[in-house]
């Protein structure tokens, strides 16, 4: 005689209301058995997230690449998701027994709740405990970031990115320090040699998108990992002079689609505006300086 493998219990989760949900907004999860479940120690319905994240598996070992007087490899990196748990409700039973039927949880999002994005996807799901294999009942949601409140009136600022770093003195002035996603940010970049100039130079600006790793148990990879938007020219055939600063207003608009400035357990996601100065007739990023701004979707 052949066995059949025992059947998973069947399981359907629906979430109301069915669009995106900003911080300290409530859902309501339903779950339906069809089927009365035994041996059960523990079942509730959980709210969390599933982080993706960045971490260093294998650590720089101390023969490798040469830097000075010694010598050094890097070491390897890894992309993985964990589910960060944020908050459930038990789900009544007795005597080990969850019957078949219908179960909701009315559950708030934390203020704290990270956007949803690349690093951040959000869940409702059943969770049980007991003998045997367990139903699977999940829904996915939309988490939104709110402006922060309040604007902030200042951001963090890189100066002297190239090699050369001592030819020009950088300034990034915006009309704003955040953005909703979609809209356009209007500033100026304000230039002023050091150093004679000889040759015409190109301005452009760009959007950079920051990962940074910071896993609570595995090792951070040390490698910020970057997403950069094409490049627009703002000016060119730009006559610099030493001693002389020369503006140049600019407008750039945030990707529609663009993940939001936020904190997960794991990982964070920066965001900053570009403005790169480059002379005719020679490759690369000569000048580069960035500022931080927020960008939320809420």
């Amino acid at each position: 005689m052949r066995l059949l493998p025992k059947r998973r219990s069947g399981a359907t989760m629906t979430i109301v209301p069915d669009r995106p949900l900003l911080p300290t907004e409530s859902l309501t999860a339903t779950v339906t058995l069809d089927e009365q479940l035994d041996d059960v120690t523990d079942a509730r319905i959980e709210i969390g997230y599933l982080n993706t994240y960045k971490y260093e598996w294998a650590p720089a070992t101390g023969s490798g690449i040469a830097t000075g007087n010694t010598y050094s490899s890097p070491g390897g990196y890894r992309d993985t998701t964990d589910f960060v748990h944020v908050i459930d409700e038990p789900l009544v039973f007795a005597g080990g027994t969850l019957m078949a039927g219908t179960y909701s949880a009315t559950l708030r999002l934390p203020s704290w709740s990270p956007g949803s994005s690349f690093a951040v996807d959000w869940v409702a799901r059943l969770k049980v405990d007991r003998k045997g294999k367990d139903p699977e009942a999940e829904a996915t949601f939309t988490v939104l970031t709110p402006a922060p409140d309040p604007l902030p009136t200042k951001t963090r600022f890189v100066e002297h990115e190239s090699a050369l770093a001592s030819s020009i003195d950088f300034a990034i002035t915006l009309d704003a320090l955040a953005y909703r996603a979609g809209t356009v940010v209007k500033g100026t970049i304000s230039v002023t040699p050091g150093e004679p100039v000889t040759k015409s130079a190109k301005a452009d600006v760009r959007f950079l998108r920051q990962q940074v790793s910071h896993p609570l148990e595995r090792r951070p990879s040390p490698r910020i990992e970057w997403f950069s938007r094409p490049q627009v020219v703002v000016a060119e055939d730009l006559a610099l002079q030493q001693g002389v600063t020369t503006e140049i207003p600019f407008e750039l608009t945030v990707p529609a689609d663009a993940d939001p400035t936020t904190e997960a357990v794991h990982n964070s996601i920066e965001w900053w505006v570009v403005a790169t100065i480059t002379y005719a007739g020679m490759t690369g990023a000569i000048e580069k300086a960035r500022r931080e701004i927020v960008v939320f979707t809420g």
